[in-house]
């Protein structure tokens, strides 16, 4: 009989569970412990065998209980391992019955379904596959480049500092996050550089100003476009950094990851425009909390 433990963060083996993400079909840097551990410093685990099958617990606590949101900046969580249906079940029947809310992403690779599924979506691009960026793509890039447009890795030493100058500012006027979730960017740049996963361009003019700038994950299957910033919104400055990036990991990674967020329609047109294709994925909503405490959630 297969048998599921759960696991408190301080004795998770992050050894054997990042060896885990790493041989799954698909292995996400979100479930990459150097990342669940700056988006959510004190996750737990389920865990079937000796790590074969992995599930992250992003809990928190109000009022009393317990619940299971998405970390900021984060995306498919969910099952990893070897997983099948009956593996996904077990850890979806531990939830269900341990956490009175869960607002929850798991994995496209993950089959369960029930009632409390709802679709999400982000574009990707399988190298295997092959790309191309649509006319206006090319436009957009063709119109940088004659403004004498360039793309720049940015050193180690540097990224922190640009990045809290740029991005931050974009983080918390244009997308309202507040100064705590802004943080965890930082924090979540800080572990990647120390795992030498990470990767941020900046798009520079003619005068060396700054024009774009954007941070990449990546573990050399999976390269993730975490968040980025255009400063000037009409230069095609994000299309040229993207577009860059792209052609960057094409011998790096074998999945560009353009980092969900496309249920708008205009994210959705300038991520298949880079030649991006849909990848769906199960978002799983379940909500056991007393009325009052809903009220008050609400009014929170």
């Amino acid at each position: 009989m297969t048998r599921l433990k759960y696991i408190k963060h301080h004795h998770i083996d992050f050894e054997k569970w990042d060896n885990t993400i790493l041989l799954s079909e698909i292995p996400f840097v979100f479930a990459q412990s150097f990342y669940l551990n700056a988006t959510c410093p004190h996750w737990d685990a389920l865990v079937i065998g000796d790590y074969e099958s992995v599930f992250p617990i992003t809990y928190k606590s109000k009022f009393g209980y317990r619940y299971l949101p998405q970390p900021s900046f984060t995306s498919q969580l969910g099952a990893y391992g070897k997983i099948n249906l009956e593996v996904e079940k077990l850890f979806y029947e531990y939830i269900i019955q341990h956490f009175s809310l869960i607002d929850l992403e798991f994995n496209a690779f993950n089959q369960l379904k029930t009632n409390h599924f709802l679709p999400k979506n982000t574009f990707t691009i399988s190298y295997s596959k092959g790309y191309s960026f649509n006319q206006n793509t090319k436009r957009n890039i063709a119109k940088a480049k004659d403004a004498g447009l360039h793309i720049v890795a940015v050193n180690e030493r540097d990224i922190l500092k640009l990045s809290q100058t740029y991005l931050n500012s974009f983080l918390r006027n244009d997308l309202h996050l507040t100064s705590l979730t802004v943080n965890l960017m930082d924090d979540l740049l800080l572990n990647a550089l120390k795992t030498k996963s990470l990767y941020t361009f900046q798009v520079l003019d003619s005068k060396n100003t700054i024009k774009a700038l954007a941070h990449f994950i990546s573990n050399g299957k999976h390269a993730l476009y975490l968040k980025g910033t255009q400063l000037d919104k009409n230069s095609g400055s994000m299309h040229l950094l993207l577009s860059q990036a792209i052609e960057f990991f094409s011998d790096k990674s074998d999945l560009f990851d353009f980092g969900g967020g496309s249920n708008s329609q205009g994210l959705a047109s300038f991520y298949a425009g880079l030649g991006g294709e849909k990848l769906e994925y199960g978002f799983l909503r379940v909500n056991k909390l007393p009325r009052l405490i809903n009220f008050l959630k609400k009014k929170r």
